[in-house]
């Protein structure tokens, strides 16, 4: 059930993201710069991008551990990976927030801030939230994400103020992040240069584990189809009242590469896991029609995903710049829905 946060708690983050705005940590790093947030000796933490260097697009983006982390190496390495700004925007997790034009807002975002009593006038001054969460559509924060969101702006308050008055050296470029962390118990404040966990995003792999399903794949008979297989996403709303934000519109996608024949056009719900469903949706089709001469695939997640099934079925993996037939089908799809 779904808790929306009262005009005082988000007064109090509203405060706090203000006082962030007054200090222009900008100034001091680039969004790649990434800044570590702990508590203690807590293996768990926060990291935070900062937006603004360029002067262009100002705010500041929380990654809440290192899942979420990792979502952010998928966006800074989404041409090597060969991902649509779609799929890489709609597996985000995060918490942010922005400083953007009125017209970005929603009328219920604009009612909050009316409630705090700020007033806000111009291009890159309307301070507004957003969570993001795989299979869901940027949302405005609950109540918990109002109150985690608060506790890391503060926390990134007292970073920023120590950054500058110790002249903390942190080699970002070298693969360092500024790490700063504070002890409940004792109070005690740490500042300084780590090392960043992982420097490039950490694709899944699927390996089938039932040895009967393995050993039947192995003697499926072979046809002659070549195959596309995506996972596409829509960027578009997906409003049902069962879950308390939107989902996202994404599908897992399968056509025939030589006809342009859509042979599947699954929609998936947000809860859904979007590997585990292309996976079995290739056995499916395994079962249905025999193992294809070859798949065709546009990115290195999706390649993943599918290795270990075309291995144990002989089937060519190909990865291509482009799914044409796949790329046609959701082009009309995006005509239609005009």
């Amino acid at each position: 059930m779904r808790k929306e946060a009262s005009k005082e708690e988000w007064k109090k983050l509203y405060d706090v993201a203000t006082r962030i705005k007054e200090l222009k940590p900008w100034e001091d790093f680039w969004d790649l710069d990434l800044i570590c947030l702990r508590e203690g000796e807590r293996e768990d933490a926060a990291f935070v991008s900062v937006l603004g260097r360029g002067g262009e697009c100002y705010g500041i983006v929380v990654y809440e551990g290192y899942e979420e982390l990792n979502t952010f190496m998928m966006m800074l390495n989404r041409e090597r990976l060969n991902l649509t700004p779609e799929f890489a925007m709609g597996n985000q997790s995060n918490l942010t927030c922005y400083w953007g034009n009125r017209e970005e807002l929603t009328e219920a975002e604009r009612e909050i801030i009316k409630e705090t009593g700020y007033k806000y006038r111009g291009r890159n001054q309307w301070l507004y939230f957003r969570s993001c969460k795989e299979g869901y559509f940027p949302y405005r924060m609950n109540q918990d994400e109002v109150h985690r969101m608060c506790y890391y702006l503060e926390l990134l308050e007292e970073a920023v103020l120590k950054y500058r008055s110790e002249e903390v050296k942190v080699d970002f470029q070298g693969g360092e992040m500024y790490v700063y962390s504070i002890d409940p118990e004792t109070e005690n404040h740490y500042w300084g240069a780590e090392e960043l966990p992982f420097i490039s995003f950490n694709y899944r792999t699927l390996k089938l584990d039932d040895p009967e399903m393995r050993e039947a794949l192995r003697e499926v008979p072979g046809n002659r189809y070549v195959i596309e297989m995506d996972i596409v996403y829509q960027a578009a709303k997906m409003n049902d009242k069962s879950y308390d934000r939107p989902g996202n519109m994404r599908m897992v996608v399968i056509a025939e590469s030589r006809t342009e024949i859509i042979m599947k056009a699954q929609l998936l719900k947000p809860e859904e896991d979007q590997i585990a469903v292309l996976a079995d949706s290739l056995i499916e089709f395994i079962g249905q029609f025999g193992a294809p001469k070859e798949i065709r695939v546009s990115n290195l997640i999706v390649e993943a995903a599918l290795e270990d099934l075309c291995t144990l079925t002989e089937t060519k993996l190909r990865r291509v710049r482009r799914l044409q037939s796949i790329d046609d089908f959701i082009n009309g799809m995006g005509e239609r829905m005009k």
